[in-house]
C-alpha cells in the first residue's frame, strides 16, 4: 500500500517540470465537491513526467507482483497550501463500466514534498481509518472504491501527483499477493529454502487466477 517509488533526483525532476501558472482552485475543477475540498490542481503534466511515473508503476517489482497493472493514468498535480485540505471522498471513475479500458481499479498518489506539517493522507478501509504523512518520493496505492482524503495542512505546503491504475487482480487477490510478497521478503533473508517454496505459491496463485 505504501512504497518508496521515486528517488530524490526523480522527485526533483517532477518538481522542476511543474508550471506553477497552470494551477487552478480545486473547488473550480470539481464544483460538486467544493464543500469538502480546498486545494490547487494542475492537469498540465509534461509527457516526460507522465512517462517516468508510468514506467515506475509498471516496472517496480513490488507493484508488478501485488497489483499486476494493465493500464496507468497520470492525472494531475495537487498543491495544498497552509489551511488547505480534502475531506474523505471516492473517485468518480469507480462507477465507470469495465469496458473500453475506462474502468480503473486502484488510485495512487505520490508525494513530491515532505517539509510541511499536517497534510496526512487518510484512507477509510473495512478495518478502520489509516492516516500517514508520506515522505517525498513515497507512493500510496489503494482500492479506488475506498474513501480517501488529505488532512488540513497546518504549515508549509504539500505537493503531490495523482492518478489511477487498472489491474488484473481483485482487491482480495492483491491483499493475498501483498502478504505473500512480504513473507517472501522475510524468508529470502531468513530461510532461503522456504523462500523458494513461498515463491512457488505466489506463482501458482497467479496461474490459478489466469494471470
Amino acid at each position: 500500500m505504501f512504497i518508496k517509488l521515486l528517488t530524490e533526483d526523480e522527485v526533483n525532476f517532477c518538481l522542476d517540470k511543474i508550471d506553477q501558472n497552470t494551477f487552478k482552485n480545486g473547488e473550480d475543477t470539481a464544483p460538486d465537491l467544493e464543500d469538502i475540498k480546498s486545494n490547487k490542481e494542475s492537469k498540465s503534466v509534461p509527457d516526460e513526467v507522465r512517462k517516468l511515473i508510468t514506467d515506475k508503476l509498471y516496472d517496480t517489482h513490488y507493484i508488478d507482483s501485488v497489483y499486476c497493472p494493465t493500464r496507468v493514468s497520470v492525472n494531475f498535480y495537487n498543491k495544498y497550501l497552509e489551511g488547505d485540505y480534502y475531506d474523505l471522498h471516492v473517485d468518480a471513475f469507480k462507477a465507470q463500466p469495465k469496458s473500453n479500458n475506462v474502468f480503473f481499479d486502484y488510485g495512487w498518489s505520490i508525494n513530491l514534498t515532505d517539509d510541511y506539517e499536517g497534510g496526512e493522507f487518510t484512507l477509510a478501509t473495512p478495518v478502520g481509518r489509516i492516516g500517514k504523512k508520506l515522505n517525498a518520493g513515497e507512493a500510496v496505492i489503494f482500492p479506488i472504491i475506498y474513501p480517501h482524503g488529505v488532512e488540513k495542512v497546518t504549515k508549509g505546503f504539500r505537493q503531490n501527483i495523482v492518478g489511477w491504475m487498472s489491474s488484473n487482480v481483485s482487491y482480495e487477490q492483491s491483499f493475498i499477493l501483498q502478504n505473500v510478497y512480504e513473507v517472501n521478503a522475510y524468508l529470502m533473508k531468513a530461510q532461503k529454502d522456504m523462500f523458494t517454496k513461498s515463491t512457488l505459491v505466489q506463482t501458482y496463485l497467479k496461474k490459478a487466477w489466469g494471470m
